[in-house]
């Protein structure tokens, strides 16, 4: 298991892969037009789950116990805002979770089942959420380093 730093904890609503510099201030405008509908919220994790399944895991997550329906809305509302600045939307079903680590290689699946089980009641504290933040991510030997770009606050 290769767990992910504590520094590189993030919850991801949209990924980008590379994006032109030019593209960057449409990414801004859309983040500022997202985050003025939306309230500051509180969120949770809580569970732990595996992608993409327990016969074939490859990550370890926590999901969400509290706040995962406003987490989805602004996720949507984010995808909603950049598709009409021209941005492909993402196909895939969006799931808010928080990756932990990465396996090197396949467990049993019976070994992953009893894991999600053993650790079903795990619940964080309370996390106050007031607004988004665009990362740009550089992959190192070492792993990933997230340098924040820019920040769009929630309405007040």
């Amino acid at each position: 298991m290769r767990w992910v730093r504590p520094e590189g904890l993030h919850l991801t609503l949209k990924y980008f892969g590379e994006v032109e510099d030019i593209k960057i201030g449409l990414i801004k405008q859309a983040m500022d037009i997202t985050a003025s509908f939306i309230e500051a919220f509180s969120l949770e994790y809580g569970g732990f789950g595996v992608f993409p399944s327990p016969n074939k895991a490859r990550v370890i997550w926590t999901g969400l116990s509290e706040g995962a329906s406003e987490v989805t809305k602004l996720a949507e509302e984010l995808e909603d805002n950049l598709s009409g600045k021209g941005f492909t939307p993402e196909k895939r079903l969006y799931h808010p979770h928080l990756t932990l680590g990465r396996l090197r290689y396949a467990l049993p699946e019976n070994v992953i089942r009893m894991i999600i089980e053993e650790e079903s009641s795990f619940r964080s504290s309370a996390k106050a959420i007031g607004g988004l933040i665009l990362f740009e991510s550089r992959l190192f030997k070492q792993g990933a380093v997230y340098t924040p770009l820019y920040e769009a606050s929630f309405k007040k």
